[in-house]
């Protein structure tokens, strides 16, 4: 219980007072700072906070000073109060945040690379994307996303969504990218599919000032902060982007099996003729 107390907020003293007076019923400072085993001093000044709290009453009885716990269930609502609190302050945070930014001097110039391994850094890294103030571009493999976590996936669109970070992303030309392509006006997302020559397997996205890469095979995530960085990638992936819309124009809405085939193969040439060279 002490412990629990704990985790419920209370400091050592208080916790011990509480327990003390809980198993005790009214008792006067001195009574209980024997017993929860700390000086008469503190045992005033520990008792004041937990009248605060709402966790202890007083009363006068011959002209001494009778402390009582209150009902436990009063921690609940102790509780309750602080959550709302808690979640007002967050409310206010959120609508100050654009201040505390616009004064905070950011070391620009500086590169920062944070990197991450294994499947609990590489969550981390997507975790990251939703904190994108700006719209993300993406270069995915959503078939490399979906067969390493598959529960993942579906449950981060969600919460992208609702917290209203658009996406533009680029495609390889598979049916699982189909799909994805048919909930992007759900996930207010604007996917472009490409042929499978131009798959890219790491997963690369870029917002505000930084690009994160992500690589599911080889279980590595890596965060680059630098606003000269992530200014190069958007621009880069910009000239990508408008001629994937041609691509995208020219393959059409529907997939076919016999097409990605096809393309498959022309993917392999190209590879054979590059290592050959």
């Amino acid at each position: 219980m002490f412990q629990d107390l704990i985790k419920f907020g209370l400091a050592d003293k208080e916790a011990k007072i509480y327990l003390a007076l809980l198993e005790m019923g009214p008792s006067t400072v001195t009574e209980i700072s024997k017993k929860a085993k700390i000086t008469r001093t503190n045992g005033y000044h520990v008792l004041n906070g937990l009248i605060t709290k709402g966790l202890v009453s007083t009363y006068e009885e011959k002209s001494k000073m009778v402390f009582i716990a209150e009902n436990p269930e009063r921690i609940v609502s102790m509780l309750e109060e602080n959550l709302k609190e808690i979640e007002t302050n967050i409310q206010r945070a959120k609508k100050v945040l654009p201040e505390f930014k616009a004064i905070h001097r950011h070391p620009t110039g500086k590169l920062k690379i944070k990197f991450y391994e294994g499947v609990e850094g590489i969550i981390s890294v997507y975790e990251d994307t939703l904190t994108a103030r700006s719209t993300i571009l993406g270069y995915a493999s959503v078939e490399n996303q979906h067969s390493f976590m598959p529960g993942y996936f579906p449950e981060y669109y969600d919460r992208r969504t609702r917290r209203g970070i658009p996406v533009k992303a680029i495609l390889a030309y598979t049916e699982n990218s189909f799909r994805i392509k048919d909930l992007d006006k759900a996930h207010i997302r604007t996917s472009k599919i490409i042929p499978v020559k131009y798959r890219i397997s790491p997963e690369i996205d870029i917002y505000d000032d930084k690009v994160t890469i992500m690589s599911l095979k080889e279980k590595f995530g890596a965060i680059i902060e630098s606003r000269e960085v992530a200014d190069a990638f958007k621009k880069l992936f910009m000239l990508a982007y408008e001629r994937s819309s041609e691509y995208d124009e020219k393959i059409g809405k529907k997939y076919d099996p016999e097409l990605e085939k096809q393309m498959n193969k022309e993917a392999d040439k190209m590879k054979d003729i590059t290592e050959e060279d």
